[in-house]
């Protein structure tokens, strides 16, 4: 066997002597009820969570440190690496040559299996970064193209246009640009979401203006529906990331009015709960709704489900971001059928206590 010469690590380490201590310790409770032959396994089963847990090499230590714990501790003579009857001799060379197979066959499956995993998971980022490039070329040559052709009328048609012509146009522009850094902005979030790197810096702030904000950054998109607020004025503040409670809100609203008819409406609700420790907030539109089956997988990045509240052309990280920063702060988002079955009810939560600890977030 070829082991390279090496200090063990701390895991490896500590694995060696626990995995050996408990098989010391068991082999001592069976010692009077199980032959010899039968005790070498469970100094065996050691060996073999080292090379299971840790790696080739810990189980090679193992095996040679079980050795000299079999032989020293329940051999004649004890606590001597001599052996004086034969059949022991044979039983403890058997269970070495044993225990070294082991612990290299073990130690070579863990190490091909983890090999195996991390090509797995090449592909898995590789198809992952495929479909991401996919879904949002789309959305972003969209708005880049109606840029580009009013910038291109503004300057070649600028002395036919008039005050009204140049205005629309100039709106366009400005639309489609916020609209492009919504969805650059959605990139970037999610990144930072996968990677663990979302920091949460939370300040107090109220729901209007969080509500009013996320309008204001939506003025163009919102502008073919009525919106309606509803809540009571004497809603409690809430401890959280502002930005990116907005961005969560920016994300349900643009996709609620994407999907509401010409001259639609579109409800903002928020509510507490009766010991006044989660705030609700819901946005309901009158679009086409989500089939019951598809009310979970909306929440998936990259999903872009060709029916209900979710466009075919659309990036499918919308409302994946919004899961991803609600969850962050310890609230919730799920989606419903609205009133009557008509359209959809995106329901957010939050909780109103600032918690001790921050949630782990991540995927």
């Amino acid at each position: 066997m070829k082991h390279s010469l090496r200090l063990p690590n701390r895991k490896e380490l500590a694995l060696v002597i626990g995995t050996s201590l408990a098989a010391l310790l068991a082999a001592w409770w069976l010692y009077t009820w199980l032959a010899l032959a039968n005790l070498s396994l469970i100094f065996l089963t050691a060996v073999l969570a080292c090379a299971v847990l840790a790696s080739s090499y810990a189980a090679f230590m193992s095996a040679l440190v079980n050795f000299v714990i079999f032989n020293v501790g329940f051999t004649e003579p004890y606590l001597s690496l001599a052996v004086y009857e034969r059949e022991q001799l044979v039983t403890l060379l058997f269970f070495l040559l044993v225990a070294l197979v082991v612990s290299k066959i073990a130690g070579d499956s863990r190490e091909r299996m983890l090999a195996l995993n991390a090509s797995r998971l090449a592909e898995e980022q590789e198809r992952l970064r495929s479909a991401l490039l996919a879904s949002v070329s789309h959305d972003l040559r969209t708005p880049l193209a109606s840029i580009i052709g009013s910038a291109s009328s503004l300057r070649a048609l600028d002395a036919q246009l008039t005050p009204k012509d140049r205005y629309e146009l100039l709106d366009g522009i400005l639309n489609e640009s916020e609209r492009l850094n919504r969805y650059i902005q959605n990139l970037l979030d999610m990144t930072r979401l996968g990677h663990g790197e979302l920091a949460i810096e939370r300040d107090w702030i109220s729901v209007d203006d969080l509500v009013a904000s996320a309008r204001k950054r939506l003025a163009g998109s919102l502008a073919g529906v009525t919106v309606h607020q509803a809540w009571d004025s004497e809603l409690p503040l809430l401890y959280v990331h502002p930005a990116l409670i907005e961005q969560a809100l920016v994300n349900v609203l643009e996709n609620a009015a994407r999907f509401s008819p010409p001259g639609g409406h579109i409800t903002i609700a928020a509510a507490t709960n009766t010991d006044a420790t989660l705030l609700t907030l819901t946005v309901t539109d009158q679009g086409p709704g989500i089939a019951p089956a598809l009310r979970e997988q909306v929440f998936e990045m990259f999903f872009t489900g060709n029916e209900g509240d979710r466009s075919p052309h659309g990036t499918g990280l919308g409302l994946a971001i919004c899961r991803g920063m609600l969850g962050a702060h310890g609230g919730t988002v799920r989606a419903m059928a609205g009133p009557s079955d008509t359209g959809t009810q995106i329901i957010m939560t939050l909780p109103l206590t600032p918690p001790q600890r921050e949630p782990r977030h991540a995927s």
